[in-house]
């Protein structure tokens, strides 16, 4: 009977938070400033939702289950005991409705994805109208994700992880479906699919007892096609577009303790991914196609230490971001040259500040403040002219940002219980609901749902 209770007030919370609030993993928002589909060093505290990026720490989290939700977006993972199934080590499922599980920066920039090709290949492949009676139906936001882990301890040191990620979605159909219109393009085809496969390892290795080494790595294959085959009598034109591409990311964390209530903790984290996408807007047309290629690196170290004990975490970090891009568009037409652009960003100093104090034995405060200086500098040749070269350095001025975050827990009997974390625009302009503010998500609020089960 209790266990039934606390699943109908689970389940009541989902339905009250699916109206209009954003969620993430809240505790890993405010401690680290990211949430876990993003590239980001781990951070200082280790939160349940970094199992899916280093799936050894799902040992650390075994028989619970989390959900996030945000409206069309929906994300949930769980981990289980196999040792009822007379197996070692513990099993992870995540599935939901959301692009890339880790990857926030494949295409166009950072704090972007895969799924703003889609934005590219519009306009030149004239997809406006590509639907049903020209509603368009091609768009691939929020494409579906799954995911399966497993993770075991391998000796007494050393404790291993890996896990599988497959994220995609396709649609594909008439240009219009009323048989009864006069449309000449009633009978095109259209297909569009989006994909990305992805393999995730990761180990926990005690290096000493004061010592302890949490090293990640993935690596994944994205993939985009998009083909618009005419049919009889239609005046358009045979369409293609087509991606591929390639990730690759590393993360380190060391935990050195100087004592039982305090560590220095060292981040370091490195990813890489590039890709081509070529556009062919009129296939029967031989110099009208458009490629575009792109590669990037970034590096962040981030140091600091962490005073811990019962109830309670506070931590300073310094450290900085390196990242620099090669991106080139080339014309199929004759006589034209390639336009590139080379930017480069620093982010000198990251400076983060990150407290969590448990107040009472079911109620948990948390805040951090980041601060952030970017600078960047780009070289490029904006030119398709062969004659003509145009490369110059632009130099940006320097920006700086100032990051609050604010969280809290409620835990409850059995296991159950509400993470949450605000905007500093709420405190600002007030909820969405109240003011209409839409510089931040709904209610400038998020909420992860869990249970141990």
């Amino acid at each position: 009977m209790k266990r039934i209770k606390q699943i109908v007030i689970f389940g009541t919370f989902i339905v009250f938070f699916g109206i209009s609030v954003q969620a993430t993993d809240s505790r890993k928002f405010v401690l680290s400033g990211t949430v876990y589909h993003e590239f980001t060093p781990l951070g200082m505290v280790v939160t349940s939702v970094d199992a899916l990026l280093n799936p050894s720490y799902m040992l650390h989290h075994s028989n619970s289950v989390n959900i996030d939700y945000d409206g069309a977006i929906y994300s949930g993972y769980g981990f289980f005991n196999m040792k009822p199934f007379g197996l070692p080590g513990v099993l992870g499922l995540q599935i939901g409705k959301r692009y890339g599980s880790y990857r926030s920066g494949i295409w166009t920039g950072s704090g972007e994805n895969i799924s703003d090709l889609n934005d590219l290949v519009a306009p030149i492949c004239d997809q406006s109208d590509v639907g049903v009676d020209g509603i368009d139906v091609t768009d691939l936001n929020s494409i579906r994700s799954f995911g399966i882990y497993y993770a075991l301890p391998v000796g007494k040191k050393l404790k291993a992880g890996f896990g599988f990620n497959y994220v995609g979605r396709g649609v594909s159909g008439n240009r219009i479906n009323d048989p009864q219109s006069a449309s000449t393009e009633k009978d095109d085809l259209f297909k569009k699919r989006i994909s990305s496969t992805m393999f995730r390892a990761g180990i926990e290795y005690k290096l000493s007892n004061t010592i302890n080494l949490f090293l990640d790595g993935g690596i994944g294959k994205p993939e985009y096609s998009y083909e618009y085959t005419i049919g009889s009598d239609s005046t358009e034109d045979e369409e293609k577009a087509s991606f591929s591409g390639w990730d690759l990311d590393a993360n380190l964390r060391a935990d050195y303790r100087v004592n039982n209530n305090a560590s220095l903790i060292a981040n370091v984290s490195y990813f890489s991914y590039g890709g081509s996408l070529e556009i062919d807007p009129d296939t029967g047309t031989s110099d009208d196609s458009t490629t575009y290629r792109r590669a990037q690196q970034s590096f962040t170290f981030l140091i600091g230490p962490l005073f811990h004990g019962d109830g309670h975490n506070f931590g300073f970090q310094a450290g900085f971001l390196s990242d620099r891009s090669n991106i080139e568009m080339s014309l199929e037409a004759s006589d034209t040259d390639t336009q590139k652009n080379n930017p480069r960003t620093t982010s000198f100093p990251i400076l983060r500040l990150l407290a969590e104090k448990r107040i009472l034995k079911w109620f948990t405060m948390r805040a951090s403040v980041t601060y952030m200086t970017f600078k960047e500098k780009t070289l490029n040749n904006s030119d398709t002219d062969p004659a003509t070269e145009d490369w110059k350095t632009m130099s940006g001025q320097p920006t700086s940002t100032l990051s609050p975050a604010f969280g809290f827990t409620i835990d409850f009997n059995g296991g159950f219980f509400i993470d949450a974390y605000m905007f500093d625009s709420i405190f600002l302009k007030g909820p969405y609901l109240f003011s209409g503010n839409t510089s931040g998500p709904n209610l400038n609020a998020g909420v992860s749902i869990g249970i141990s089960l």
